[in-house]
């Protein structure tokens, strides 16, 4: 029994030994803190960096939105900097000594081979540790060459803590050496774009994840996550985390907040009828970018029904990141209306977003708010407010009617909370600046039946005008701020414009998207759109008012019905002794077609050109078309029937009676024939 039992410890301990190391970090306490110590990882580079600006490194791929380059400079000299970035250490602990990478990518340009060399630089503290590429050949470029080159650094082990600055500078050493160079050779490095390598590839702590007790409420359990790293809000993306519990995926979109050292994540987890109270364990995965996944997961003795489930809720300490990821569907309507253009903007938004909304309603008055915060803009509407309202974890019509009324009444007020609060461009949005606005704003905000503060979808509904000027007026364009945090990781657009049967539209141009121009007789439409997995950050679409009223849709309608009811009165009474098939055919085809232009909104003058030239056309094929006979062979009966030729046309004529004598009207030329 001894040896045995032996042996299958051994086998336990052998079966151990074989499984992968998966970086899941276990907790038996009811909260511990996680210390993931160093984690292979990559520093993204990004912002704008060059020899006197400096860059900023992020471990979150979701944070590669804007590409950069610049042109290496044909310096002589002996050491250039080239580009720079720095960001701070994620977390406390001790980096191991070992070789860390610096990538970056690279494009050649021109006829011209070259070489260069190239030294990386990388400070820590007072730690200075370098590195070089390319040697006395120099790092190779030919022409149409692209890439990425490496620069190995060695670093020694130290202890680092959480926010220590790491600067990270790239030299070139002597300049780029052309062979026979031509006007267009050229070297650039690239960086921050979605599909871009460049970065620092290292070792080093980069977060420490705390797991709070549960909070049971009802039939929702509220599990508290806390990430301690300088890059705990990049981290903290919906897109690149998840929590399960029970080994069922949590799917409720978690509350974010920041906190002193980080974030505070917040999985509400709706718990399944009939589910007994019990032994749970908590599963919390990052996936920052490709290749690095940090686990942590803890064991909860949860007990249900021991809270009052009243629904208030989770009770933030402090106010909400935007950052975890939200969905804005964007629909626009607009209208022509006398020399008004209207605009109705519908916002429907889920996500961090939504909860940092209904948070700040449930806040305004609070006089506690952090001076950076944007509620604080409102704080004077506590007086409408009674004390009971604010901050009791249910939002009251009363909250909602303060901050509709801040917004309604100022432009600027407006434009701010577009701006600052939602990170939109309130000039797409709201079709100009707020000085530019003509009249009373209407601002709605719908929470959808759901007064708590939670990840619940809520719509804003948003009405302005602007002064029709003849000159070009932006339709639609990029409406979501460019941003080194991401708000909205899904958006969508559904744009209508629409005009009134008296007024039309000269021109339509789109810039980086796909538009369609339709016109109905009774107003022209334009349609923008696009959807999540289409999506355009970077578009405008423009149109131009009409300035005459033939270009009017229903004016234009009529006159090219006027125009085409003449040209087939002129033409069938100009084929009267002509063959008519050909004619038709031509005036059929043409008058499809003409329609087809005009439903596709093609320029009304083309379109009476156009309509012009069907004329002029119809004219020279009736003229080429053969002569019809004065008597159809149809029209008379089925026997041999006697013919006469014309003296003067040889125009073959039947004989249609055997009365004598006959005058007879050629068929060709028109002479009386006389028959005796």
């Amino acid at each position: 029994m001894h040896m045995r039992g032996a042996s299958v410890t051994f086998l336990v301990i052998l079966c151990m030994l074989m499984m992968p190391y998966n970086g899941i970090h276990v907790t038996e306490a009811a909260s511990g803190i996680v210390h993931q110590g160093p984690t292979q990882h990559v520093m993204f580079f990004l912002g704008e960096a060059d020899s006197s600006k400096t860059g900023y490194l992020s471990p979150a791929s979701s944070a590669k939105n804007q590409l950069y380059e610049i042109e290496l400079e044909n310096a002589g000299v002996d050491k250039q900097r080239v580009a720079q970035f720095e960001s701070a250490i994620g977390a406390a602990g001790v980096m191991p000594s070992g070789t860390w990478e610096f990538r970056i990518d690279y494009r050649v340009e021109g006829g011209s081979t070259g070489g260069a060399n190239f030294t990386a630089e990388i400070e820590i503290g007072n730690e200075k540790f370098t590195g070089s590429q390319g040697g006395n050949g120099g790092l190779p470029f030919q022409p149409g060459r692209e890439g990425t080159f490496v620069i190995d650094v060695s670093v020694d082990e130290m202890s680092v803590s959480r926010g220590d600055t790491i600067r990270v500078t790239t030299f070139m050493n002597g300049g780029i050496i052309w062979s026979n160079p031509d006007d267009n050779s050229k070297a650039l490095i690239m960086w921050g774009g979605p599909d871009s390598d460049s970065g620092l590839y290292l070792n080093a702590p980069l977060v420490e994840i705390e797991m709070y007790e549960p909070n049971p409420n009802g039939d929702i359990v509220y599990l508290p996550i806390r990430l301690h790293s300088t890059h705990a809000t990049d981290l903290a993306d919906m897109q690149e985390m998840k929590a399960n519990i029970g080994g069922v995926i949590i799917d409720d979109v978690p509350f974010i907040s920041t906190t002193t050292t980080g974030v505070e994540i917040v999985y509400p987890w709706t718990v399944p009828a009939g589910t007994n109270s019990g032994t749970f364990t908590l599963n919390f995965t990052l996936t920052p970018q490709e290749g690095v996944q940090i686990q942590a997961q803890i064991e909860h003795q949860i007990e249900f029904g021991d809270s009052d489930g009243d629904g208030g809720g989770w009770n933030f300490g402090s106010e909400p990141a935007r950052t975890g990821g939200s969905t804005l569907d964007y629909t626009l309507d607009l209208r022509q209306s006398g020399d008004r253009l209207e605009r109705t903007s519908t916002l429907d938004i889920d996500g961090a977003v939504t909860v940092w909304m209904r948070w700040g309603l449930d806040n305004i008055g609070n006089d506690t708010l952090d001076s950076t915060s944007w509620w604080r803009e409102i704080s004077g509407g506590q007086s409408s407010l009674i004390d009971s309202e604010i901050q009791d974890g249910e939002i009251s019509d009363a909250e909602i009617q303060v901050l509709e009324n801040h917004l309604i009444s100022s432009p600027q007020n407006l434009a701010d909370f577009l701006d600052r609060g939602l990170a939109l461009d309130s000039t797409a949005v709201l079709g100009a600046t707020p000085f530019d606005i003509e009249g009373a704003i209407d601002v709605d905000i719908d929470l959808r039946d759901s007064y708590d503060i939670k990840s619940s979808p809520l719509q804003i509904r948003i009405q302005t005008a602007t002064i029709l000027e003849g000159n070009e007026i932006t339709m639609i364009e990029s409406f979501v701020r460019s941003q080194s945090q991401t708000y909205w990781t899904g958006v969508t657009l559904d744009a209508h414009l629409s005009t009134n049967p008296t007024q039309g539209i000269a021109g339509v141009y789109g810039d980086g998207i796909d538009y369609s121009y339709l016109r109905y007789g009774i107003s022209e439409n334009v349609h923008v759109s696009f959807g999540e997995d289409d999506r355009n950050d970077d578009f405008r679409v423009t149109i131009t008012p009409a300035g005459s009223i033939t270009d009017a849709p229903l004016v234009g309608l009529i006159l090219l019905i006027v125009g085409m009811a003449l040209t087939f009165m002129l033409i069938f009474k100009v084929t009267k002794n002509r063959m008519r098939i050909p004619v038709n055919i031509w005036l059929v085809v043409m008058g499809s077609v003409v329609s087809l232009l005009y439903i596709y909104g093609i320029q009304m003058n083309l379109l009476f050109g156009a309509e012009g030239g069907t004329f002029i056309m119809g004219l020279l094929i009736v003229f080429a078309s053969p002569k019809k006979n004065s008597i159809e062979f149809s029209d008379v009966p089925d026997r041999d029937i006697p013919i006469i030729d014309c003296p003067k046309c040889n125009q073959a004529n039947p004989v249609p009676s055997n009365t004598r004598p006959l005058r007879l009207k050629c068929g060709g030329c028109g002479r009386t024939l006389l028959i005796e």
